[in-house]
């Protein structure tokens, strides 16, 4: 799959230049991918997971286990994943694993009660370097909807507990914690046969109803969802970022109708305006038109979905569908006079797989990263690798939990 290009004069609307979401600079994207296994990792049909360097290069294998393993969460350090996967067994149910980008160990399911229904899309709680362990996911119980979930992974045997106190009657998914706020989370809710929506929740509110975010400008029908925090909040007062997809309709756009889903931003203010991603910037100074752009993938229109900000908020990271395949891009953003100037867009998987999911991982100075792997060498045959045919991909045990093999 090729580059996607937008052309001169079109920019990546991102507000201000802002401080990595987990402190850090921007390290490697751990994705999702069909691709074949780096040796001595078998090739599987199902989906691995694995990381490239923000700007590209050659990836590495973050897991090798022959099941599906999705929709990987970069803790806020930056050490470790936690993601969704069948290879449990029995019913075959996705569970919730944590795993090591660091140091040798075994994977850990983290999902407790364990096989009590199907948990998916975690996401890591905002803390301190090395402190993390609250989660939030979306979890499926037998003949109900899935509802959200949230969960210490570091304190043995404790159940995960509902956000809310009772089954809503809605469709919540695809949590999201605010990055710079534990108390704050958006994710996804859908009616029976309405359009998903993207709603507020403040845990620490309880008795407050989520707030709807993406109907806000009066487009209450179509379907919003994967919804992203921008890293930090800006101006006063505050005001937030959000990165997400939608289904809604471009008829307007420059070389539209747009293709699929396409990415677009608003605040996490009620009425907030949603703007899109791609549009074109005129004049001098040059200045947002409003008018939006389709991307193109090999002159063709493409659809883009997935979206995340980088650590540093500045690029967003997304996955590209094809006809047989979806590839990871990101656009490097620059800023000059606070504009916010989009670069040609650079797909940073260019192979013949299925990568999706994109997810961002924070670096340290001095850290052994996704990127800068420690020199661990393989002590047995059939593991995968982390950052060089030498590297052991492994995960750090995180409590006395069933372990993955």
């Amino acid at each position: 799959m090729g580059v996607v290009a937008l052309g001169s004069g079109v920019v990546l609307t991102v507000t201000g230049l802002a401080s990595a979401a987990f402190p850090g600079s921007n390290g490697s994207i751990v994705y999702q991918s069909t691709e074949s296994g780096i040796s001595p990792c078998a090739p599987f049909t199902s989906s691995e997971l694995f990381a490239v360097p923000p700007g590209g290069g050659a990836s590495t294998q973050v897991d090798c286990n022959g099941n599906t393993d999705q929709h990987a969460f970069v803790s806020p350090d930056g050490s470790e994943v936690v993601f969704a996967s069948n290879r449990g067994g029995g019913s075959g149910a996705f569970q919730l694993y944590t795993e090591s980008l660091t140091s040798p160990s075994t994977a850990v399911d983290v999902s407790y009660p364990p096989n009590v229904g199907v948990d998916d899309y975690p996401s890591w709680a905002p803390a301190a370097p090395g402190q993390q362990g609250t989660i939030i996911f979306q979890r499926t119980l037998p003949g109900g909807n899935p509802q959200l979930y949230i969960e210490n992974v570091n304190t043995p045997s404790s159940p995960a507990t509902p956000v809310f106190s009772s089954p809503t009657g809605f469709i919540d998914t695809e949590p999201v914690f605010d990055p710079s706020n534990a108390n704050e989370i958006l994710s996804v809710r859908q009616a029976t046969g309405g359009p998903q929506q993207i709603y507020e929740y403040n845990l620490a509110t309880p008795s407050t109803p989520p707030v709807n975010l993406s109907a806000a400008d009066g487009d209450g029908a179509s379907n919003d969802s994967k919804p992203d925090f921008a890293p930090t909040v800006t101006g006063l007062p505050a005001v937030q970022e959000i990165v997400f997809q939608s289904d809604r309709p471009t008829p307007g756009a420059s070389g539209g109708p747009c293709a699929g889903t396409q990415i677009y931003t608003m605040t996490d203010q009620p009425g907030s305006a949603v703007t899109p991603v791609f549009q074109i910037w005129a004049g001098s100074p040059l200045t947002p038109t409003g008018q939006q752009v389709c991307p193109k993938v090999n002159g063709t229109n493409a659809a883009t979905e997935n979206p995340v900000f980088s650590p540093q908020g500045n690029e967003v990271a997304y996955d590209v569908p094809g006809p047989n395949s979806q590839n990871v891009s990101t656009y490097d953003v620059s800023f000059s006079d606070s504009a916010s100037m989009m670069s040609t867009a650079k797909d940073i998987t260019p192979n013949f797989s299925t990568d999706e999911a994109p997810n961002w991982a924070p670096v340290f100075p001095g850290a052994s990263t996704p990127e800068a792997p420690q020199s661990l060498m393989l002590p047995v045959a059939g593991a995968c690798v982390l950052g060089a045919a030498s590297l052991l991909a492994v995960v750090r045990r995180r409590r006395s939990r069933s372990v993955a093999a």
